[in-house]
């Protein structure tokens, strides 16, 4: 018995969906004289084999809400990373801020900025879980395909996930020898390369290695040195070895790595904190500073800096025990290392400066047996789970005189005159304003099993259940703030869960399938490194979901619709708190409940053999049900005096939408295939609109700290030899150049807004050889 070999280059077949239905589609072929007359065949849209649920099936095959997205698709957008995904999935939303990626599905995600926090959608990179959302923004590269699975995931995964995965599955050596190149120009002085070759070594060795650079100038400019920001400097790279043990047993070795050293993610200048500013102090410090008019620009007197080294290895191993029985080990090392430097006054006067450095290791171990039988099919697995995070934040501030600074104790680092005016990094922490640090350590173990039971040819039950044991710790070595004596905290818990879900799978004929069911999703506390909030208390989710995926008219309709309803308690929340009347602080909280209820739909339209129509919609209302909090800018006003000191601030947000919830988000686009004139090649055109409403950036839902509603337009043209060997693909995005921010944080010290900007109107050519 022959193991199964890697995946060929092609991620989708033309074939009907449904039991035994290559016997059928061969009788019904065969019948009507089609296999003798190809010609007469119509165009059908084709499908794409996924591995969500750990064995290849079609994605119109599984009674879930899931995206795929092959190579094809992605390679014409101009692929980067997971920020290209949210306008090409219904119900995904995608932040930033500082460089941390927030990823949400269906209004579930997570907005944390600092070290110690759990992605609540999880990023699955060939099988293993990426665990900090600053690494969650690593190049994506040699990518054969996307699965964007949406609602709690932890039946099917090593790790869980109370949101919804983003499965990345990489191209994996071959049996013959392949690969390709593609060299991109755009503007912005872009230029970056990829390129992969892959095959056999020896009768039993086969490998691959891929490879990336991106070089790209800056989005914008730092006025005060003519320097750009927002740039990109980039490298990465992929190596596999798989080698045949013997005919039912292989092993996969992997290693890859990601380095930036650029000035990317900087935040910049949006608007003042408060306008209009009741007092002078409200007023954007300092005073006699003065900001970049470009929202792109910055006008800053500090080194910025980002600077990102992560690298993952992998060791797979596959047994073929029967024709229905494998037993699959997956055992991977990650760390990942991040040193950003930024102004957070946003001027070129010597005032505020912030620097953080995280430093993340984890270890993972999943042993999966999977099996399938005539009515029976499924897995079991064991999973472990370990991430040690160490960080520093800094933050230099100049607040009072130096001669004042140096005789008050606390106060040291927090004159005029520190001498710390444009770099942080690696300076004594006595000479620092504000100096938070600490560790964090995760633990997590856990028994998972998935089953399907064919109970009829058309009705399957699908039978689900995890077990999770997490253990949570962390320490805060070193705390200091202006007036106040080095503080250090502890804390540590451990939570176990039993998360269940049960779905029923309806075949109502052969290409339309109902379904519906219910999960539960977990995600145990976290402790949030250098800060004082004790160890937070788990957020689980009930689930409830029914939809439909069907293919119509002779399959050249796609229609999948699904509606769910989720009743979300202790919720993980983040704010900024003021220190004081200046400085700032972060406290993490369990917001106490709150409600989805929503609708999706996704259509892929086949008008003709060589038009297809391509559209999705989101309907989302999601809302707090029970949250009392304290809007940190009526903090501030109390502080000064503007609101009566025994004034009680807290607040009841029910009913106010959840932080980067739209209510309303859909897609469209067209694509039409031609021949070029005179040659024989083939070109094929796209234009694609995604609009997306109003996205609050703040549980309180100040529109100051949100993103309007924003509609913005792709597109591109692909030019292909006849052999497929040659492409050039004529690519632009964003082309009415749309101001779309991805997220806004208040910076207290400086009474501004910071923002972080999606990219500007970006377009180049990417010319490719595939061999």
């Amino acid at each position: 018995m022959k193991s199964p070999k890697s995946p060929t280059r092609s991620t989708s077949v033309n074939r009907p969906s449904g039991h035994n239905r290559n016997l059928l589609a061969t009788a019904l072929l065969t019948a009507t004289g089609v296999l003798a007359a190809p010609q007469l065949q119509a165009a059908m849209l084709e499908e794409v084999i996924v591995t969500a649920q750990k064995r290849a099936e079609s994605s119109q095959d599984i009674g879930a809400a899931i995206t795929a997205l092959g190579s094809d698709q992605l390679e014409k957008t101009d692929f980067n990373n997971v920020a290209d995904l949210q306008s090409m999935a219904p119900s995904l939303q995608i932040g930033e801020s500082f460089g941390f990626a927030q990823i949400m599905v269906r209004g579930i995600g997570t907005d944390n900025p600092f070290a110690g926090g759990d992605p609540s959608v999880a990023m699955h990179i060939d099988g293993v879980v990426t665990g900090q959302s600053s690494a969650q923004f690593g190049s994506l590269f040699d990518v054969e395909r996307v699965e964007v699975l949406r609602g709690p995931q932890g039946t099917l995964y090593g790790r869980n996930a109370t949101g919804g995965s983003i499965n990345v599955i990489t191209y994996k050596p071959t049996e013959e020898l392949d690969g390709y190149g593609r060299l991109t120009v755009g503007n912005y002085e872009t230029l970056k390369f990829e390129g992969a070759i892959g095959g056999p070594l020896t009768e039993s060795l086969s490998g691959r290695i891929a490879v990336r650079g991106v070089s790209r100038g800056g989005y914008g400019e730092n006025i005060a040195n003519g320097d750009d920001i927002d740039d990109a400097d980039q490298q990465s790279y992929r190596a596999q070895l798989r080698w045949d043990i013997t005919d039912n047993m292989n092993l996969r070795l992997a290693a890859e790595g990601h380095r930036e050293d650029d000035t990317n993610y900087m935040p910049k200048f949006r608007a003042p904190s408060y306008n209009p500013a009741l007092l002078p102090e409200l007023e954007p410090q300092p005073p006699n500073g003065v900001r970049a008019s470009d929202p792109r620009d910055l006008n800053a007197n500090v080194d910025l800096q980002n600077e990102r080294d992560q690298a993952s290895y992998s060791i797979e191993y596959n047994w073929y025990l029967s024709d229905s029985v494998s037993l699959t080990s997956l055992t991977n090392f990650q760390t990942f290392e991040k040193i950003p430097q930024a102004d957070f006054d946003t001027t070129d006067v010597d005032f505020y400066i912030w620097s953080e450095s995280i430093d993340s290791e984890q270890f993972s171990e999943e042993l999966r047996l999977n099996f399938e039988g005539d009515t029976l099919r499924g897995l079991v697995g064991l999973y472990y789970y370990t991430e040690d995070i160490a960080s520093d934040n800094r933050l230099d501030l100049a607040l009072v005189p130096q001669f004042v600074a140096d005789s008050v104790p606390g106060l040291q680092g927090c004159g005029f005159d520190d001498k710390n005016s444009n770099n942080i990094i690696g300076v004594p922490n006595d000479t620092l304003c504000f100096n938070f640090r600490g560790t964090s350590e995760t633990e997590a173990y856990a028994l998972f099993a998935n089953v399907t039971w064919d109970m009829t040819d058309d009705l399957s039950l699908v039978l689900g259940g995890r077990y999770s044991y997490e253990e949570r710790s962390g320490d805060t070595d070193y705390w200091t703030a202006p007036g106040a004596p080095v503080l250090t905290y502890a804390d540590s818990k451990d939570f176990n869960n039993f998360s269940p879900s049960v779905r029923l799978e309806w075949r109502a004929s052969e290409d339309v399938l109902v379904y519906g069911g219910y999960s539960q999703g977990f995600k145990s506390g976290i402790f949030l490194t250098g800060q004082r909030s004790p160890v937070l208390e788990p957020e689980t989710i009930d689930a409830y979901e029914i939809g439909l995926k069907g293919m119509f008219f002779d399959r050249q309709l796609q229609f999948n619709t699904a509606a769910f309803y989720y009743d979300y308690t202790d919720l993980q929340q983040g704010r900024s708190v003021p220190a004081g009347t200046s400085g700032f602080t972060l406290v993490y909280e369990n917001a106490a409940a709150a409600e989805v209820t929503g609708a999706e739909m996704e259509l892929a339209w086949l008008l003709s053999d060589s038009i297809r129509i391509d559209a999705s919609a989101t309907y989302l209302d999601a809302t707090f049900g029970d949250y009392v909090s304290t809007d940190p800018f009526r903090t501030v006003y109390q502080q000064l005096g503007l609101i009566p000191p025994g004034v009680d601030l807290s607040e009841q947000l029910a009913g106010n939408q959840m932080v980067q919830a739209p209510e309303w988000a859909g897609s469209i686009g067209i694509t039409a295939d031609f021949g070029v004139p005179g040659t024989d090649w083939q070109g094929s055109g796209s234009i694609a609109a995604a609009y997306k409403d109003r996205v609050y950036f703040t549980q309180f839902n100040h529109e100051a700290l949100s993103q309007e509603a924003v509609t913005t337009v792709n597109a591109n043209v692909l030019l292909s030899s006849a052999n497929g060997q040659w492409t050039a693909n004529l690519w632009a995005k964003n082309l009415t150049d749309e101001e779309v921010y991805m997220g806004t944080f208040i910076i207290n010290s400086s009474r501004i807004n910071a923002g972080f900007l999606a990219p500007p109107r970006t377009y180049g050519v990417t010319v490719g050889y595939n061999f």
